[in-house]
């Protein structure tokens, strides 16, 4: 018969109980864990990228799933509503408009076509854009206790022309229709052979919202997204 002297028996009774207790405590931690993750309707880094083809690249069909996701937090209603069509037609007009608006009626009128060309590749380019989330780090949102905001770190690479075509020169209101054309004809393939890769690196919040015990991201802003990048892209052409 074995016999253990009482000190000893109680001395694994206390490392027994510890064992157990800390069984318990991995046990309890992997299941808090586990209930986190199953709360999580979609992950940061899988909302950004909902935002990122929403609104830089004008898809309909990230707009959609976009809804769909925010769709409970809305009480079932879309949480945006654009026409890419009609936003993508008037701000087509808008720059072609302005542009030619420095030249004279004449060769404004015969250059409108060759101008719109030119504004649409250059734009198809900015939508070509390459994503690519970094990471996504969550902290506690200082304003409210209640609320944590995922910081998406990421970076996108745009195709633009390393050299474009030379300017028409003299004054741009005597600027001939047939030297325009030429310009905007060439600046056309020069974004259509694009052959230079730019790379910015932006930071865009994401705010948690609850609702029915799941946990949602969201950004009341998302032209935040469009307005950084392009500003970038516009500055890249050209340069070094």
């Amino acid at each position: 018969m074995l016999y253990i002297h009482p000190y000893k028996s109680n001395e694994l009774k206390t490392n027994n109980m510890n064992n157990f207790k800390i069984v318990i405590f991995m046990m309890l931690a992997v299941l808090s864990q586990n209930l986190l993750a199953q709360t999580e309707v979609k992950k940061p880094s899988e909302v950004f990228e909902m935002y990122f083809g929403t609104f830089v690249k004008n898809d309909d069909a990230a707009l959609s799933k976009l809804n769909d996701y925010l769709r409970p937090t809305v009480e079932g209603e879309n949480a945006y509503q654009v026409d890419f069509k009609t936003v993508t037609r008037e701000m087509m007009k808008e720059s072609t408009d302005n542009f030619l608006s420095a030249f004279s009626k004449i060769t404004a009128d015969a250059c409108r076509k060759e101008a719109e060309d030119y504004f649409t590749a250059m734009m198809e380019n900015f939508k070509n854009g390459k994503l690519s989330v970094k990471d996504v780090k969550i902290i506690q949102n200082e304003y409210r206790e209640e609320q944590k905001i995922a910081k998406v770190n990421y970076s996108v690479s745009f195709k633009v022309p390393a050299k474009f075509s030379d300017i028409p020169t003299g004054d741009i209101k005597d600027v001939k229709p047939e030297e325009l054309k030429k310009y905007l004809i060439q600046s056309l393939q020069d974004f259509k052979n694009a052959d230079k890769t730019v790379v910015t690196e932006k930071e865009f919040s994401l705010y948690e919202l609850n609702e029915g015990g799941k946990t949602y991201y969201w950004n009341g802003s998302p032209d935040e997204i469009v307005s950084g990048l392009t500003d970038f892209y516009f500055e890249s052409f050209g340069s070094k």
